[in-house]
């Protein structure tokens, strides 16, 4: 068997910036002005350690090695890092992976040559990226084959996995675009992204009904209505109110069965589609006991 040679890719501005706008879907600048954040805050007023090196600082080679077997996420931030250190000096840089690839420990993920101020001024920042998105990706990958293969004994559809807004203030595009990758559908990205009354919303209301009534009235159009509810009796009334998906907040087994045979009742009555979520502390260790039970979506903070 001939072994398949490895693709070497160049990082350099061009490859960045394109690699920047299709996988984030915003423009390089916007990210830029994190990463600028970011630096920021790593050197504070100034990286002491670099006010040692010799004003003319010489060429320097750059190794970023693999410790332990992963899913590579964010690649293309690293890049984006050092590039933006080195601003008008010479940086070249590449790999022989893409986001999305299996390392194994020891490989080579990046590598290149650069200023060595501008090396060392960026390396915790690009590191820091890639460890956490590629953390999330590996993770999620890991639970979205569990949730497959027990659908897949189970003779069932396998729900959608989702991810939650329980993400890292000012990371969030990032954090979610890592879960992506790993081939899990996005839940919402921000409140206005989409309608979810939880509890807390519908205190306000006299009832998952009159909620729902009021959110109809006055949501963009395009937007669907999701409603929380803890119980089969809230289930009913978000049934009964038109909700477009219900979430089971903290369900026991039985109780989502229940809510999975009602929900196809209705159906096969009315031809109104109504889709399900579980939700409440899944994580690797129990979510294949929800894989096989008809529900269409799981969603879990512990991808992130």
């Amino acid at each position: 068997m001939v072994q398949q040679q490895k693709k070497t890719i160049e990082l350099n501005q061009a490859w960045v910036d394109g690699q920047l706008v299709a996988q984030f879907g915003v423009s390089p600048q916007r990210i830029y002005r994190d990463i600028d954040a970011w630096l920021e805050e790593d050197s504070g007023g100034g990286d002491v350690s670099l006010w040692t090196q010799p004003f003319e600082a010489p060429a320097m080679k750059v190794e970023i090695i693999a410790k332990q077997d992963f899913t590579l996420c964010g690649l293309s931030l690293m890049a984006a890092v050092f590039h933006r250190t080195h601003a008008s000096l010479p940086c070249r840089l590449e790999s022989d992976f893409c986001d999305g690839a299996k390392v194994k420990k020891g490989d080579v993920v990046l590598r290149g040559t650069g200023n060595a101020r501008s090396l060392l001024l960026g390396e915790r920042v690009a590191l820091n990226l890639a460890a956490r998105l590629s953390g999330i990706t590996s993770k999620t990958s890991a639970m979205l084959e569990i949730v497959e293969k027990s659908a897949a004994r189970a003779q069932a559809r396998s729900p959608r996995l989702l991810e939650t807004r329980k993400t890292t203030p000012g990371i969030r595009l990032y954090e979610k675009y890592a879960t992506r990758l790993a081939g899990v559908r996005n839940h919402r990205h921000s409140l206005d992204t989409g309608l979810m009354l939880k509890e807390n919303h519908l205190r306000s209301f006299d009832g998952i009904a009159a909620a729902l009534s009021s959110a109809r009235t006055s949501i963009p159009v395009l937007t669907k209505l999701e409603v929380e509810v803890t119980n089969l009796s809230e289930f009913r009334e978000a049934v009964a109110g038109g909700a477009d998906v219900i979430m089971l907040d903290n369900f026991a087994l039985d109780d989502i069965r229940i809510a999975v045979a009602e929900r196809n009742a209705e159906r096969n009555k009315s031809g109104r589609v109504i889709d399900l979520e579980v939700s409440g502390n899944l994580s690797g260790e129990n979510i294949a006991t929800y894989a096989g039970l008809g529900i269409d979506y799981l969603s879990s903070g512990a991808l992130i």
